[in-house]
């Protein structure tokens, strides 16, 4: 009796024995940092930049996120400043752990 290709393709899937086990250890290899204190001069030229862009310009914004440091690119499609909240492409960031914003 022959097997299709799909239930010969099974038998070669790889196994994980130990479900999840690998995400563990990725999540343990994270190194936290700190969020860094900005200056008032640092806070004034970032307000500045967040009150220059644009819905549909690109951006480059680093933020800070669950210990670690985010660098993200795409174009803003929602900015709204009363609930401090930017969206770029689908990703939503609180203005208030932003960084930095490169034009």
């Amino acid at each position: 009796m022959h097997k299709t290709r799909a239930s010969r393709a099974q038998i070669f899937q790889s196994f994980d024995a130990l479900k999840g086990f690998r995400e563990i250890l990725k999540e343990k290899e994270r190194i936290i940092v700190p969020k860094k204190i900005l200056s008032e001069d640092d806070l004034a030229e970032l307000d500045y930049k967040i009150h220059q862009v644009k819905i549909g310009m690109i951006i480059q914004i680093t933020y800070y996120d669950n210990g670690q440091y985010i660098q993200i690119d795409g174009i803003v499609s929602k900015l709204n400043l009363e609930t401090k909240i930017i969206q770029i492409v689908k990703k939503k960031v609180d203005l208030q752990s932003i960084y930095s914003i490169n034009f």
